[in-house]
Protein backbone atom coordinates (compact mmCIF):
# COMPACT_ATOMS: atom_id res chain seq x y z
CA UNK A 1 0.00 0.00 0.00
CA UNK A 2 1.22 3.43 -1.15
CA UNK A 3 1.62 5.93 1.80
CA UNK A 4 -0.91 8.62 1.51
CA UNK A 5 1.13 12.62 1.79
CA UNK A 6 -0.71 15.59 2.32
CA UNK A 7 -3.81 13.86 3.38
CA UNK A 8 -6.37 13.96 5.76
CA UNK A 9 -4.67 10.74 6.62
CA UNK A 10 -1.41 11.74 7.39
CA UNK A 11 -0.74 11.85 10.49
CA UNK A 12 -0.63 8.46 10.51
CA UNK A 13 2.24 7.92 8.57
CA UNK A 14 4.90 10.01 10.81
CA UNK A 15 6.92 7.11 11.96
CA UNK A 16 8.35 4.18 10.54
CA UNK A 17 6.82 1.66 13.28
CA UNK A 18 3.21 3.35 13.10
CA UNK A 19 3.55 3.08 9.27
CA UNK A 20 4.30 -0.69 9.52
CA UNK A 21 1.01 -0.81 11.85
CA UNK A 22 -0.97 1.00 9.82
CA UNK A 23 -0.25 -1.45 7.08
CA UNK A 24 -0.80 -4.58 8.71
CA UNK A 25 -4.12 -2.49 9.97
CA UNK A 26 -5.30 -2.29 6.46
CA UNK A 27 -4.18 -5.38 4.67
CA UNK A 28 -6.95 -7.02 2.67
CA UNK A 29 -8.89 -3.59 2.24
CA UNK A 30 -8.70 -1.47 -0.86
CA UNK A 31 -10.65 1.49 -2.49
CA UNK A 32 -13.65 2.74 -0.55
CA UNK A 33 -13.30 0.64 2.27
CA UNK A 34 -9.30 0.87 2.98
CA UNK A 35 -9.95 5.11 2.67
CA UNK A 36 -12.69 4.79 5.19
CA UNK A 37 -10.89 2.86 7.55
CA UNK A 38 -7.86 5.25 7.91
CA UNK A 39 -9.94 8.60 7.88
CA UNK A 40 -11.42 6.85 10.86
CA UNK A 41 -8.07 5.70 13.04
CA UNK A 42 -6.31 9.67 11.94
CA UNK A 43 -9.72 11.43 13.26
CA UNK A 44 -11.28 8.30 15.44
CA UNK A 45 -13.60 11.45 17.36
CA UNK A 46 -15.22 12.40 13.88
CA UNK A 47 -19.00 11.36 13.60
CA UNK A 48 -19.99 8.70 10.66
CA UNK A 49 -22.45 10.82 9.13
CA UNK A 50 -19.39 13.46 9.15
CA UNK A 51 -17.10 10.50 7.92
CA UNK A 52 -19.49 9.74 4.89
CA UNK A 53 -20.13 13.15 3.48
CA UNK A 54 -16.79 14.29 3.84
CA UNK A 55 -15.29 10.79 1.34
CA UNK A 56 -18.42 10.85 -0.64
CA UNK A 57 -19.40 7.32 0.36
CA UNK A 58 -22.58 5.82 2.46
CA UNK A 59 -23.23 5.11 6.14
CA UNK A 60 -22.87 1.88 4.82
CA UNK A 61 -18.96 1.80 4.19
CA UNK A 62 -18.47 3.48 7.49
CA UNK A 63 -19.97 0.44 9.23
CA UNK A 64 -18.04 -1.74 6.90
CA UNK A 65 -14.84 -0.34 8.12
CA UNK A 66 -15.92 0.15 11.54
CA UNK A 67 -16.97 -3.55 11.52
CA UNK A 68 -12.77 -4.07 10.25
CA UNK A 69 -11.78 -2.15 13.43
CA UNK A 70 -13.54 -3.73 15.25
CA UNK A 71 -12.97 -7.05 14.65
CA UNK A 72 -9.50 -6.77 13.07
CA UNK A 73 -6.54 -7.78 15.57
CA UNK A 74 -4.04 -5.68 13.79
CA UNK A 75 -5.95 -3.06 14.20
CA UNK A 76 -5.94 -3.52 17.89
CA UNK A 77 -2.76 -4.05 18.41
CA UNK A 78 -2.09 -0.44 16.40
CA UNK A 79 -4.79 1.62 18.76
CA UNK A 80 -3.08 0.09 22.31
CA UNK A 81 0.24 0.60 20.85
CA UNK A 82 3.01 3.96 22.22
CA UNK A 83 2.98 4.54 18.40
CA UNK A 84 -0.75 5.56 17.51
CA UNK A 85 -1.06 9.26 17.96
CA UNK A 86 -4.91 8.42 19.87
CA UNK A 87 -4.71 5.54 22.05
CA UNK A 88 -6.36 7.40 24.89
CA UNK A 89 -9.14 8.49 22.92
CA UNK A 90 -9.80 4.92 21.63
CA UNK A 91 -9.61 3.64 25.22
CA UNK A 92 -11.86 6.83 26.13
CA UNK A 93 -14.83 5.73 23.44
CA UNK A 94 -13.89 2.11 24.37
CA UNK A 95 -14.48 2.71 28.37
CA UNK A 96 -17.44 5.31 27.51
CA UNK A 97 -19.33 2.36 25.30
CA UNK A 98 -19.13 -0.26 28.21
CA UNK A 99 -20.39 2.16 31.03
CA UNK A 100 -23.31 3.00 28.45
CA UNK A 101 -24.06 -0.41 27.62
CA UNK A 102 -24.13 -1.12 31.34
CA UNK A 103 -26.75 1.81 31.25
CA UNK A 104 -28.95 1.59 28.01
CA UNK A 105 -30.42 5.38 28.77
CA UNK A 106 -27.61 7.37 29.97
CA UNK A 107 -27.00 8.20 26.12
CA UNK A 108 -30.33 9.78 25.74
CA UNK A 109 -29.94 11.09 29.41
CA UNK A 110 -26.78 13.40 28.38
CA UNK A 111 -28.52 14.14 24.53
CA UNK A 112 -31.69 15.58 26.67
CA UNK A 113 -29.82 17.43 29.53
CA UNK A 114 -31.80 15.51 31.88
CA UNK A 115 -29.57 14.08 35.30
CA UNK A 116 -27.08 11.74 34.72
CA UNK A 117 -24.23 10.25 36.64
CA UNK A 118 -20.72 9.31 35.03
CA UNK A 119 -19.42 6.03 36.90
CA UNK A 120 -16.07 7.49 37.97
CA UNK A 121 -16.22 10.47 40.11
CA UNK A 122 -13.24 12.26 41.50
CA UNK A 123 -12.98 13.43 45.14
CA UNK A 124 -10.83 15.46 46.94
CA UNK A 125 -11.23 14.60 50.30
CA UNK A 126 -7.99 16.71 51.67
CA UNK A 127 -7.40 19.72 54.18
CA UNK A 128 -7.34 22.02 51.30
CA UNK A 129 -3.18 22.00 51.31
CA UNK A 130 -0.41 19.58 50.40
CA UNK A 131 2.93 18.80 51.95
CA UNK A 132 4.93 19.57 48.31
CA UNK A 133 4.80 22.50 46.39
CA UNK A 134 5.31 20.69 42.72
CA UNK A 135 5.77 23.64 39.89
CA UNK A 136 3.27 22.13 37.25
CA UNK A 137 0.78 21.04 39.85
CA UNK A 138 -2.91 22.48 39.28
CA UNK A 139 -2.51 23.19 43.32
CA UNK A 140 0.91 24.70 43.51
CA UNK A 141 0.55 27.95 44.56
CA UNK A 142 -0.50 28.34 47.70
CA UNK A 143 -0.28 32.08 48.66
CA UNK A 144 -2.15 33.80 45.57
CA UNK A 145 -4.33 30.95 43.97
CA UNK A 146 -5.91 29.05 47.20
CA UNK A 147 -9.36 28.00 48.05
CA UNK A 148 -9.65 31.19 50.50
CA UNK A 149 -8.21 34.13 47.77
CA UNK A 150 -10.50 32.35 44.79
CA UNK A 151 -13.70 32.14 47.34
CA UNK A 152 -13.77 28.38 47.45
CA UNK A 153 -14.15 27.47 51.01
CA UNK A 154 -17.46 28.68 51.81
CA UNK A 155 -18.74 26.40 54.53
CA UNK A 156 -15.48 24.96 55.53
CA UNK A 157 -14.05 21.84 54.94
CA UNK A 158 -15.90 18.51 54.57
CA UNK A 159 -15.49 16.21 57.24
CA UNK A 160 -15.14 12.40 56.77
CA UNK A 161 -18.90 12.21 58.40
CA UNK A 162 -20.16 13.79 54.87
CA UNK A 163 -17.40 12.97 52.92
CA UNK A 164 -19.27 9.20 53.75
CA UNK A 165 -22.67 10.11 53.04
CA UNK A 166 -21.55 11.69 49.83
CA UNK A 167 -20.01 8.31 48.65
CA UNK A 168 -23.33 6.51 49.84
CA UNK A 169 -25.03 8.53 47.94
CA UNK A 170 -22.62 8.53 44.97
CA UNK A 171 -23.55 4.56 45.11
CA UNK A 172 -26.78 4.89 45.19
CA UNK A 173 -26.54 7.39 42.23
CA UNK A 174 -25.02 4.42 40.14
CA UNK A 175 -21.09 5.77 40.36
CA UNK A 176 -19.07 2.76 40.98
CA UNK A 177 -15.47 3.87 40.71
CA UNK A 178 -13.98 7.27 42.65
CA UNK A 179 -10.77 8.64 42.10
CA UNK A 180 -8.89 10.24 44.92
CA UNK A 181 -6.85 13.09 43.88
CA UNK A 182 -6.36 16.56 43.52
CA UNK A 183 -7.28 19.75 45.68
CA UNK A 184 -3.82 19.06 47.78
CA UNK A 185 -2.70 15.69 48.85
CA UNK A 186 -5.24 13.56 50.74
CA UNK A 187 -3.44 11.21 52.35
CA UNK A 188 -1.97 14.23 55.29
CA UNK A 189 -6.03 14.34 55.89
CA UNK A 190 -6.34 12.34 59.45
CA UNK A 191 -9.54 11.11 58.51
CA UNK A 192 -8.44 9.73 55.42
CA UNK A 193 -8.34 6.05 56.51
CA UNK A 194 -11.97 6.08 57.55
CA UNK A 195 -13.23 7.64 54.27
CA UNK A 196 -10.95 5.20 52.17
CA UNK A 197 -12.76 2.22 54.57
CA UNK A 198 -16.34 4.04 54.08
CA UNK A 199 -15.36 3.45 50.13
CA UNK A 200 -14.04 -0.14 50.20
CA UNK A 201 -17.00 -1.26 52.70
CA UNK A 202 -19.51 0.33 49.92
CA UNK A 203 -18.03 -1.56 46.76
CA UNK A 204 -15.95 1.08 45.67
CA UNK A 205 -13.70 0.44 42.75
CA UNK A 206 -10.48 3.08 44.65
CA UNK A 207 -7.92 4.87 42.47
CA UNK A 208 -5.61 7.22 44.75
CA UNK A 209 -2.95 9.37 43.38
CA UNK A 210 -1.03 10.61 45.96
CA UNK A 211 2.91 11.91 46.51
CA UNK A 212 3.74 8.82 48.52
CA UNK A 213 5.18 10.62 50.94
CA UNK A 214 3.03 10.24 54.14
CA UNK A 215 2.55 6.41 54.39
CA UNK A 216 3.46 4.43 57.21
CA UNK A 217 3.54 0.54 58.03
CA UNK A 218 1.28 -0.44 60.08
CA UNK A 219 -0.85 2.29 60.66
CA UNK A 220 -4.52 3.06 59.72
CA UNK A 221 -4.30 4.62 56.48
CA UNK A 222 -1.77 1.52 55.53
CA UNK A 223 -4.22 -0.68 56.05
CA UNK A 224 -7.06 1.25 54.00
CA UNK A 225 -4.38 1.72 51.02
CA UNK A 226 -4.07 -1.71 50.87
CA UNK A 227 -7.98 -2.17 50.02
CA UNK A 228 -7.54 0.34 47.37
CA UNK A 229 -7.40 -1.06 43.39
CA UNK A 230 -5.17 1.44 41.89
CA UNK A 231 -2.53 3.80 43.71
CA UNK A 232 -0.55 6.06 41.91
CA UNK A 233 2.65 7.56 42.84
CA UNK A 234 3.24 11.25 41.26
CA UNK A 235 7.20 10.84 41.22
CA UNK A 236 8.79 12.89 38.25
CA UNK A 237 12.45 12.67 38.66
CA UNK A 238 14.97 9.53 39.44
CA UNK A 239 17.21 11.56 40.36
CA UNK A 240 16.88 13.15 44.31
CA UNK A 241 18.30 16.57 43.45
CA UNK A 242 16.25 17.08 40.45
CA UNK A 243 12.94 15.30 42.26
CA UNK A 244 13.16 17.87 45.73
CA UNK A 245 13.78 20.69 42.92
CA UNK A 246 10.42 19.92 41.44
CA UNK A 247 8.51 18.98 44.38
CA UNK A 248 9.68 21.64 46.60
CA UNK A 249 11.74 19.37 49.11
CA UNK A 250 14.38 19.34 51.27
CA UNK A 251 17.76 17.00 50.85
CA UNK A 252 17.40 16.55 54.71
CA UNK A 253 13.75 15.26 54.25
CA UNK A 254 14.81 12.20 52.11
CA UNK A 255 11.83 12.66 50.15
CA UNK A 256 12.30 10.14 46.66
CA UNK A 257 14.10 7.52 48.77
CA UNK A 258 11.11 7.43 51.74
CA UNK A 259 8.52 7.66 48.36
CA UNK A 260 10.00 4.58 46.75
CA UNK A 261 10.41 2.10 50.15
CA UNK A 262 6.70 3.50 50.78
CA UNK A 263 5.62 1.87 47.52
CA UNK A 264 8.01 -1.36 48.21
CA UNK A 265 6.17 -2.21 51.57
CA UNK A 266 2.59 -1.71 49.98
CA UNK A 267 4.02 -4.22 46.82
CA UNK A 268 5.17 -6.55 50.00
CA UNK A 269 1.88 -6.29 51.65
CA UNK A 270 -0.83 -5.82 49.01
CA UNK A 271 -2.86 -8.36 47.69
CA UNK A 272 -3.63 -9.31 43.58
CA UNK A 273 -6.52 -6.52 43.57
CA UNK A 274 -3.98 -3.82 44.35
CA UNK A 275 -2.04 -2.45 41.29
CA UNK A 276 0.55 0.29 42.47
CA UNK A 277 2.53 2.91 39.59
CA UNK A 278 3.90 6.20 39.33
CA UNK A 279 3.29 9.16 37.29
CA UNK A 280 6.05 11.54 35.71
CA UNK A 281 4.94 14.79 34.11
CA UNK A 282 7.75 16.06 31.94
CA UNK A 283 8.81 19.53 32.28
CA UNK A 284 12.19 21.54 32.21
CA UNK A 285 13.40 20.21 35.15
CA UNK A 286 13.74 16.69 33.61
CA UNK A 287 13.85 16.73 30.01
CA UNK A 288 16.96 14.54 29.98
CA UNK A 289 15.83 11.96 32.34
CA UNK A 290 12.67 10.26 30.59
CA UNK A 291 14.52 6.60 29.79
CA UNK A 292 15.93 6.78 33.03
CA UNK A 293 12.60 7.93 34.84
CA UNK A 294 11.45 4.62 33.05
CA UNK A 295 14.44 2.57 34.30
CA UNK A 296 13.81 3.88 37.29
CA UNK A 297 10.43 2.52 37.67
CA UNK A 298 11.16 -0.87 36.50
CA UNK A 299 13.79 -1.06 38.80
CA UNK A 300 10.87 -0.15 41.87
CA UNK A 301 8.72 -2.94 40.19
CA UNK A 302 6.38 -0.33 39.52
CA UNK A 303 2.97 -2.17 37.55
CA UNK A 304 2.86 0.87 35.19
CA UNK A 305 4.80 4.07 34.47
CA UNK A 306 1.71 6.75 32.89
CA UNK A 307 4.33 9.69 31.35
CA UNK A 308 2.78 13.08 30.37
CA UNK A 309 3.84 16.28 28.99
CA UNK A 310 2.69 19.62 31.35
CA UNK A 311 -0.41 19.24 29.30
CA UNK A 312 -1.99 22.83 31.26
CA UNK A 313 1.85 24.25 30.77
CA UNK A 314 2.07 25.85 34.46
CA UNK A 315 5.66 25.46 33.80
CA UNK A 316 7.43 26.75 30.83
CA UNK A 317 7.11 25.64 27.38
CA UNK A 318 9.47 23.16 25.49
CA UNK A 319 11.75 24.76 23.50
CA UNK A 320 12.54 23.25 20.04
CA UNK A 321 16.05 21.73 21.42
CA UNK A 322 13.93 20.03 24.31
CA UNK A 323 11.26 18.52 22.14
CA UNK A 324 13.93 17.68 20.37
CA UNK A 325 15.67 15.78 22.84
CA UNK A 326 12.77 14.38 24.32
CA UNK A 327 11.50 12.87 20.66
CA UNK A 328 14.64 11.15 20.83
CA UNK A 329 13.88 9.79 24.15
CA UNK A 330 10.32 8.85 23.71
CA UNK A 331 11.53 6.85 20.42
CA UNK A 332 14.30 5.21 21.77
CA UNK A 333 12.14 4.32 24.96
CA UNK A 334 9.19 3.38 22.86
CA UNK A 335 11.55 0.81 20.91
CA UNK A 336 12.92 -0.97 23.89
CA UNK A 337 10.79 -0.46 26.61
CA UNK A 338 11.92 -1.46 30.18
CA UNK A 339 10.70 -5.38 30.96
CA UNK A 340 8.22 -5.60 33.83
CA UNK A 341 6.61 -1.66 33.97
CA UNK A 342 4.10 -1.04 31.04
CA UNK A 343 4.57 2.27 29.91
CA UNK A 344 2.01 4.53 29.30
CA UNK A 345 2.44 7.93 26.65
CA UNK A 346 0.14 9.98 26.79
CA UNK A 347 -1.30 11.26 23.18
CA UNK A 348 0.40 14.56 23.55
CA UNK A 349 4.03 12.73 24.33
CA UNK A 350 2.90 10.28 21.24
CA UNK A 351 2.19 13.12 18.92
CA UNK A 352 5.70 14.43 19.43
CA UNK A 353 7.51 11.34 19.74
CA UNK A 354 6.02 10.59 15.95
CA UNK A 355 6.74 14.57 14.76
CA UNK A 356 3.35 15.32 14.24
CA UNK A 357 0.98 18.25 16.02
CA UNK A 358 -1.64 17.11 18.85
CA UNK A 359 -5.04 17.48 18.16
CA UNK A 360 -6.81 20.54 20.62
CA UNK A 361 -9.90 20.80 18.91
CA UNK A 362 -12.99 22.07 21.16
CA UNK A 363 -16.61 21.12 20.79
CA UNK A 364 -19.63 22.33 21.23
CA UNK A 365 -20.74 21.57 24.36
CA UNK A 366 -18.11 20.38 27.66
CA UNK A 367 -18.75 16.60 28.68
CA UNK A 368 -16.72 16.48 31.47
CA UNK A 369 -19.56 16.42 34.12
CA UNK A 370 -20.42 13.12 32.41
CA UNK A 371 -17.02 11.39 32.37
CA UNK A 372 -15.50 12.25 35.75
CA UNK A 373 -17.22 15.21 37.64
CA UNK A 374 -14.97 16.08 40.69
CA UNK A 375 -16.06 17.10 43.89
CA UNK A 376 -13.50 19.90 46.04
CA UNK A 377 -12.64 19.41 49.41
CA UNK A 378 -14.80 22.22 50.40
CA UNK A 379 -18.01 20.22 48.88
CA UNK A 380 -17.91 22.34 45.09
CA UNK A 381 -19.62 20.01 42.62
CA UNK A 382 -17.33 20.70 39.14
CA UNK A 383 -17.50 19.66 35.85
CA UNK A 384 -13.74 18.45 36.09
CA UNK A 385 -10.60 18.44 38.45
CA UNK A 386 -9.74 21.76 36.21
CA UNK A 387 -12.46 23.58 38.06
CA UNK A 388 -12.78 22.26 41.75
CA UNK A 389 -8.73 23.46 41.44
CA UNK A 390 -8.27 26.96 42.79
CA UNK A 391 -5.79 28.14 40.04
CA UNK A 392 -8.03 27.29 37.32
CA UNK A 393 -11.57 27.76 38.89
CA UNK A 394 -13.57 30.28 37.22
CA UNK A 395 -17.33 31.24 38.03
CA UNK A 396 -20.09 30.18 36.04
CA UNK A 397 -18.43 26.26 36.03
CA UNK A 398 -19.28 24.76 39.37
CA UNK A 399 -22.66 22.69 39.16
CA UNK A 400 -23.38 23.33 42.90
CA UNK A 401 -22.56 23.05 46.57
CA UNK A 402 -22.99 19.12 47.69
CA UNK A 403 -21.94 20.18 51.57
CA UNK A 404 -25.41 22.27 51.48
CA UNK A 405 -27.37 19.62 49.23
CA UNK A 406 -27.53 16.22 48.09
CA UNK A 407 -25.44 15.43 45.43
CA UNK A 408 -28.12 13.71 43.06
CA UNK A 409 -30.32 17.07 43.72
CA UNK A 410 -27.28 19.53 42.88
CA UNK A 411 -27.13 16.90 39.45
CA UNK A 412 -30.69 17.33 38.93
CA UNK A 413 -31.01 21.03 39.33
CA UNK A 414 -27.93 22.02 37.55
CA UNK A 415 -28.74 19.37 34.70
CA UNK A 416 -30.35 21.75 32.04
CA UNK A 417 -28.00 24.31 32.30
CA UNK A 418 -25.08 23.44 29.76
CA UNK A 419 -21.23 23.72 30.12
CA UNK A 420 -19.77 26.09 27.61
CA UNK A 421 -16.47 24.33 25.98
CA UNK A 422 -14.30 27.65 26.24
CA UNK A 423 -12.12 27.38 29.30
CA UNK A 424 -8.83 29.39 28.93
CA UNK A 425 -7.45 25.73 30.06
CA UNK A 426 -8.81 22.13 29.34
CA UNK A 427 -7.08 19.02 30.26
CA UNK A 428 -6.24 16.67 27.19
CA UNK A 429 -8.55 14.11 29.23
CA UNK A 430 -11.56 16.48 29.00
CA UNK A 431 -11.15 17.23 25.39
CA UNK A 432 -10.54 13.72 24.36
CA UNK A 433 -13.68 12.87 26.76
CA UNK A 434 -15.62 15.88 25.03
CA UNK A 435 -15.37 14.49 21.45
CA UNK A 436 -16.04 11.13 22.03
CA UNK A 437 -19.19 11.53 23.92
CA UNK A 438 -20.16 13.86 21.15
CA UNK A 439 -19.59 11.76 18.16
CA UNK A 440 -20.74 8.67 19.67
CA UNK A 441 -24.20 10.51 20.44
CA UNK A 442 -24.31 12.23 16.94
CA UNK A 443 -23.73 8.64 15.49
CA UNK A 444 -26.70 7.26 18.00
CA UNK A 445 -28.96 9.81 16.52
CA UNK A 446 -27.90 8.60 12.71
CA UNK A 447 -28.80 5.03 13.99
CA UNK A 448 -25.35 3.34 14.45
CA UNK A 449 -25.84 1.42 17.59
CA UNK A 450 -23.24 1.45 20.86
CA UNK A 451 -23.01 -2.30 19.27
CA UNK A 452 -21.57 -1.31 16.00
CA UNK A 453 -18.57 1.02 16.89
CA UNK A 454 -14.95 0.28 16.19
CA UNK A 455 -13.60 0.75 19.65
CA UNK A 456 -14.53 -2.72 21.73
CA UNK A 457 -12.31 -5.48 20.21
CA UNK A 458 -14.88 -8.10 19.06
CA UNK A 459 -13.16 -10.83 16.73
CA UNK A 460 -15.09 -12.27 14.17
CA UNK A 461 -16.51 -15.45 14.77
CA UNK A 462 -15.59 -18.66 12.72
Amino acid sequence: MSTPVGTRTGILWDDIELTRLVSAATAGTSGSLQATILSHLATPSTAAVRLAADLEVDLGMVRAAYRHCRTSIAVHDLVNSNYYPHRLRWAAAASTITEWQRNPDRPALIAAHEPAMSETVEIHPTRGTCNYSCAMCLWSDQKELTYTTQFLDAGGLLSAHEWIRVLGDLRDGGVRRVVISGGGEALINPELPDILTAAADLGFDIHVYTTGFSIRSGTPLFAALLRCHRIRFSIHSPDPITYDRIAGTRPQQRALHRVVENLAALRTARSDGLRLGMGCVIQPFNIEQITEMAAFAANAEADWLDLRKDEVEVTNSLDGMQTARLREQLRALRAAPPAGTRIDLGDELVAIANGSTPQRARTRECMARYLRPTISPYGLLAPCDLKAEPRFAQGGYDLGNIKRSRILDVVTTSAQRPIADDCDQCMPSSRTGNAVVHKLLDDLAAGLTLDEQPFSYAPAGP
